[in-house]
């Protein structure tokens, strides 16, 4: 079967098979933005099963867009902390990619001061409770350009193979590419072209800071379902132009590959996403023609199975990112590899204390999981 066949990426490195461990937030780092030892091996359990690469938990670049307690990547204080991480990553021998990100007008203000919250614009989020942010100036979006660049150079010195762009799931790249949340005139915003100038230019820093040899990614929401939100084309225009900039893969973040169903800015898990400007035609399978073999192209969403994975290469991707299934099973590629798919757990323990210690689950990762009700299934 295609997914356990090797893959090489434009830079040269290599997979061993075509399953990577997708970035999953962990609350559970130290308030500095170190990794805890927790953390640690929550990462290390997973990444045992010897998964093609596994890509980390979003670190964020600058301490004024933290969006949770997660480990960071912002200066030389996070260097040793990196490097711990890159070695749990790989296990197995697989590849270690750092996902870096800002979080714009979702940063949370009790981390990092509500009168400081920066965005593209002063438009406030979705989210229940959200504060308007202050419009960065010019000067700022170039500092936070840099902040991505010095992140992906951090990232290279602590031994990653490659380092993925967050620019999907309603963080700060994908506000900049989104009408709803960038309102300005000037270059980085107004037309759906200078939309896309702070995601290309994100993406074309990291690849410069990564050198031509580790690689290079970028994840991206392939379309908004809220109202006045960007469509499929517009997705498909940002793409084309990523693929051009030598990037190693484009990962499409869907909440189910199958449905189509992109994550809510709101968090709201009703299925009415579905409802709401899903395209006619999968994602995966309209992103893959555009990209068109100059990136590979990463699924994620849903991924349950052995055949999921299949099915998802079978609309276009090349490679997949496995959630919550490996959240819930810290085993399950051993299981999947070994056809041992009936025995995958079908989800947490009802109690806490057992998820976390059975699995391996750091306890802050498992309140933060058990406060958005119907993401992760329960037993």
């Amino acid at each position: 079967m295609v997914v356990w066949s090797p893959f090489r990426f434009n830079c040269g490195r290599e997979m061993a098979n075509r399953f990577a461990i997708a970035p999953m937030t962990t609350n559970a780092s130290h308030d500095d933005g170190t990794a805890t030892d927790d953390e640690l091996e929550f990462v290390r359990r997973r990444a045992a099963g010897g998964f093609g690469a596994a890509i980390s938990s979003a670190a964020y670049v600058a301490a004024d867009g933290r969006s949770w307690v997660g480990i960071g990547a912002a200066h030389q204080g996070h260097l040793s902390s990196l490097q711990r991480l890159a070695e749990a990553m790989r296990a197995a021998g697989g590849l270690a990619i750092l996902q870096i990100y800002d979080g714009g007008r979702i940063a949370r203000p009790e981390l990092i001061g509500e009168q400081i919250m920066r965005a593209p614009s002063a438009v406030a989020s979705l989210r229940p409770g959200a504060k308007t942010p202050r419009a960065m100036t010019s000067d700022e979006v170039e500092s936070l350009i840099g902040s991505f660049r010095e992140a992906a150079a951090l990232a290279r010195k602590a031994g990653f193979d490659g380092v993925e762009v967050h620019g999907a799931n309603h963080y700060a790249v994908h506000q900049f590419f989104s009408p709803r949340a960038n309102h300005r005139d000037d270059k980085w915003g107004g037309t759906l072209a200078k939309r896309m100038n702070f995601p290309l230019a994100v993406a074309q820093a990291v690849r410069d800071a990564l050198g031509p040899k580790l690689i290079a990614g970028f994840r991206v929401t392939p379309f908004e379902a809220e109202a006045d939100g960007y469509t499929l084309e517009d997705a498909k225009l940002l793409c084309d132009e990523l693929a051009r900039l030598n990037l190693d893969y484009i990962s499409i973040s869907l909440d189910d590959f199958r449905k189509s169903r992109p994550q809510r800015e709101n968090r709201v898990y009703d299925g009415s996403v579905e409802e709401i400007h899903a395209p006619a035609k999968s994602p995966i399978t309209e992103l893959a023609r555009v990209i068109a073999g100059r990136s590979a192209v990463m699924a994620s969403g849903g991924i349950k199975t052995c055949g999921d994975a299949e099915e998802a290469i079978g609309l276009g991707a090349d490679l997949v990112a496995v959630g919550r299934a490996v959240v819930v099973d810290p085993e399950w590629l051993s299981k999947v590899r070994s056809r041992r798919e009936a025995s995958i757990l079908a989800g947490l323990p009802g109690d806490e204390r057992e998820i976390a210690d059975a699995l391996s689950i750091p306890p802050r990762m498992v309140e933060y999981m058990l406060s958005r009700p119907g993401w992760i299934p329960r037993l």
